[in-house]
């Protein structure tokens, strides 16, 4: 066990934790199981597989991503612009180009959540997802937070 400082990402007012870990050396280091708090989740479906876009939870994006724009972000999306973000894929520490959105009852990324994300990470219908933006990086954190059990041959 070996004391480590865990800070609040969504809060960073929050003043730091010690928590005692435990350290396994063979292990690689996994950068999603340090940020676990994942504030926009989503069950993957299989409209977010099929088509070139991710329809977003609307009541978490307006909670955790959308105050934590900048005005001039906000005002873009506000007016149905599509705005530029970056997504850092923490499970393979890549980053991707795609665009966020409003499209009227819902926030979508598009412009490239297919390729960059369902083909080369695989995903599937019901698989969890989750999203954090950083304040400062001004980019968006993604992480696969559960896959389904495989089923073994046979059965």
């Amino acid at each position: 066990m070996r004391p480590t400082r865990f800070s609040n990402f969504l809060n960073p007012e929050d003043p730091p934790q010690i928590v005692n870990v435990r350290v396994d050396n063979n292990a690689p280091p996994r950068f999603r199981d340090l940020m676990n708090q994942w504030p926009v989740k989503k069950l993957l479906t299989a409209r977010d597989i099929n088509y070139s876009q991710i329809v977003m939870p609307r009541d978490q994006v307006e909670d955790f991503i959308l105050p934590k724009l900048l005005p001039a972000e906000q005002s873009s999306i506000n007016r149905g612009e599509q705005f530029p973000i970056t997504v850092r894929d923490l499970d393979t520490m890549t980053e991707y180009q795609v665009r966020f959105w409003e499209n009227g009852t819902s926030y979508v990324l598009a412009s490239g959540w297919s390729a960059s994300f369902v083909r080369r990470r695989e995903l599937q219908v019901g698989e969890e997802v989750g999203f954090n933006w950083d304040e400062r990086l001004r980019i968006l954190h993604f992480t696969v937070l559960s896959r389904p059990p495989v089923p073994h041959q046979g059965e």
